[in-house]
């Protein structure tokens, strides 16, 4: 027999309370990891926010974020803002922002009139929607929150003001980040943020998403708002 075929991807290795047996978790991209929801599906077994990680490789590499990675919160927020993504690497780059490959730009009613008939599509198959060339998931919680809580973050009042169609250096399928531009004419990304952190009994629904800036989501972190 020849050697088992090697992972490639998102990998990390976890224990959760009461069970004496150490657990993996997978991610075919950065993106995919991301975009999930934890715990996932109530499972008692899924790791959440506050969970210890270690063992961390991209693409069967241990990364060099693994220093500053402690919880799967923390995994989250430096692959959110500020890692420098290569084939074989993950490394923290305070200076460049975790590398994207941008395609175009839209506007924000272009993007509000593509998805307006799969926003809330539950069926993953049914929620696809072409944009010149690339399909694109439509049913997106971030595409959820921005279109019916608004595009301002609810704590600096930064404003969306068009979206890119991106993807994660070596990731196969766009998708859509909205932005917004500070006063000093950088980009800030826009983000959905549980207005009671998961970690405290938040549930994964738009009642309990609000629109946030990455600056202020990090800022926050598991935190109540005042």
């Amino acid at each position: 027999m020849g050697k088992a075929k090697k992972f490639r991807g998102l990998k990390f290795k976890y224990k959760v309370d009461g069970i004496n047996k150490q657990l993996t978790d997978k991610y075919q991209t950065i993106e995919e990891f991301l975009e999930a929801e934890f715990p996932k599906n109530n499972n008692p077994l899924s790791p959440t926010g506050d969970t210890k990680i270690y063992d961390v490789t991209w693409n069967t590499h241990k990364v060099s974020i693994n220093k500053i990675v402690n919880t799967l919160s923390d995994l989250r927020k430096v692959l959110s803002v500020d890692c420098y993504v290569t084939n074989t690497d993950i490394r923290l780059e305070k200076i460049k922002p975790r590398e994207l490959e941008r395609k175009s730009t839209y506007s924000i009613e272009q993007i509000r009139e593509l998805t307006k008939e799969v926003l809330f599509e539950e069926d993953k198959r049914n929620a696809k929607v072409e944009l010149d060339g690339d399909i694109i998931k439509g049913n997106s919680q971030r595409y959820q929150t921005f279109f019916t809580k608004g595009i301002k973050c609810v704590c600096c009042g930064i404003e969306g003001k068009y979206f890119a169609k991106e993807k994660v250096y070596r990731d196969k399928s766009y998708h859509l980040n909205l932005y917004a531009v500070d006063e000093n004419g950088k980009e800030v990304l826009m983000t959905k943020d549980h207005i009671l952190p998961k970690s405290k009994g938040g549930q994964d629904h738009i009642d309990n998403y609000q629109t946030m800036c990455v600056n202020c989501n990090v800022a926050k972190g598991n935190n109540l708002e005042d």
